[in-house]
Order: structure tokens, then sequence, then C-alpha cells
């Protein structure tokens, strides 16, 4: 089913009548462009296949979630409350739009890539349970907390510049924090690194602005790191992992 089988087709209205009649009918406007809704528009639950037919821009939050979308194309341009589309076949967020003012949800879909995913997010972005194995097009600022668990993520390349919150990492498959510094500038919170494999370079945690703490499954590590957060003296921090025998993990 698509969605513009549920609200009508594009149409220009020939009079006010017509014209209040079709905005009632969640159509359309008298120029035959798309609506913008100033509340929240809610097409959740309806086996939906395509969002085609969807409002130009929604003031408050757009819900599409448990349907069958495979994309995301149609979706609003903007939306300034939160934009719900986790559990549906997503292998794309081509589409989506390119600012949301709160949460973006794109968790239990089929994801391999966040390529497409708006450029801010206000709140929190939540990635968990797809397939990714890169973080290449997630937005570079995130206002509240980051949640992209139990994916194949090998690399924190592409992730958020800045993250509000907690950044939640755990169950991937990464073996280092190589140039980590590079990629998360700023954590407001705590970045959970639980249940990857981890073996090497997590020095360039203590260049994070903001980070208080760290979480990684080997806790002499993870003890150690925490008393040099956030922005800790880096030179003793290496000192003292390598007196620790952590040699290998005393690189940026």
């Amino acid at each position: 089913m698509k969605l513009n089988e549920i609200i009508g087709k594009t149409e220009t209205a020939s009079s006010i009548g017509t014209l209040i009649a079709s905005i009632k009918n969640g159509r359309f406007t008298i120029d035959g462009s798309k609506l913008k809704v100033a509340g929240t528009f809610s097409c959740q639950n309806n086996e939906l296949t395509s969002l085609e037919g969807a409002p130009s821009s929604v003031v408050g939050d757009f819900y599409c979630y448990s349907n069958n979308l495979t994309s995301l194309e149609g979706a609003p341009s903007s939306v300034g409350g939160t934009f719900n589309c986790y559990n549906n076949n997503l292998t794309s967020l081509e589409g989506a739009p390119s600012s949301v003012g709160g949460t973006f949800d794109c968790s239990f879909d089929n994801l391999t890539s966040l390529k497409g995913a708006p450029s801010s997010v206000g709140e929190t972005f939540d990635c968990y349970n797809n397939k990714l194995t890169s973080l290449e097009g997630a937005p570079s600022s995130v206002g509240a907390d980051f949640y992209c668990y139990n994916n194949n993520l090998t690399s924190l390349e592409g992730a958020p510049s800045s993250v509000g919150g907690t950044f939640d990492c755990t169950d991937n498959k990464l073996t280092s924090l190589s140039n980590i510094h590079k990629y998360i500038k700023e954590v407001n919170g705590y970045i959970n690194f639980e249940n990857n494999q981890i073996k090497s370079s997590v020095l360039g945690l203590v260049k994070i602005k903001g980070l208080t703490e760290v979480r990684l499954d080997n806790k002499k590590l993870e003890e150690i790191m925490n008393k040099y957060l956030p922005l800790g003296d880096i030179f003793d921090c290496q000192e003292e992992l390598i007196e620790a025998g952590l040699e290998e993990f005393a690189e940026l």
C-alpha cells in the first residue's frame, strides 16, 4: 500500500470549498503543492511500501514505523519533532529529512549504511539493531544520545563529531579506537564499547571534549582511562598504560 492511496493524490483545488475539503481529507493545497502539517503526522502500522504523497514538512512528529518501507523517498524534507521509521525494511536512508528537530529513529531495519541520514538531529539518533558496517552518512551533530549498538561496525569513521549525551557502540566488531579523536570531537557523557574486540589504540579518548567515562571489556584498561577523563594529561595516561603492560593501547 502507498501513502497517497490513504490520503489522496495531488490535485489543484478549483474553489475554496474544495480546498477546505482537500485539507480536511489530508490532501493538498490550492496550487497542488503538498500540505505542510502544523502538528503530528502518523501513518504507522499501515503496511506502507511508499511515502509518496507525504506532507512536504511537518512541524511536529512524523511516525511511519512498523510498515513495509524499503525507502524514505517522498518523506517530508523537514520535521520539527521526532521522525520515527523503525521496524521497516529500509536498506537506505535516502529521502530522509535534511534536518530533524527531535529524535531520529531508524532502528530495527536492514541498513548497511547511514547515507542519506539527516545532517543534524536535535535530540537522539537511534540506528541500533541494523547491519551497519560503517557510520558514513551519520549526522555531524546529535543533540542528545547516539545509539549504534548491535551492528557490524569495524570503524568509527563517519561518526558524529558532536554528541550531546551518551555514545553507545556496544555489540559491534571494533578492534581498535585508532584516531577516534579525529572522528568524535565532543561527547557530553560516556562512551560504551563493551562487547567489542578492542585490542589497541585507545589514547585518543583523552582528547575528546566533555567525555566523562568510557566503558570497556578490559576493566584494568577502563580504570586507567577513566582516571584521565575528561581532558587529562595524555602523556601521563600513556605512561601509566605502558607501565601497566598495556603498550598496545597507548597509541592514538
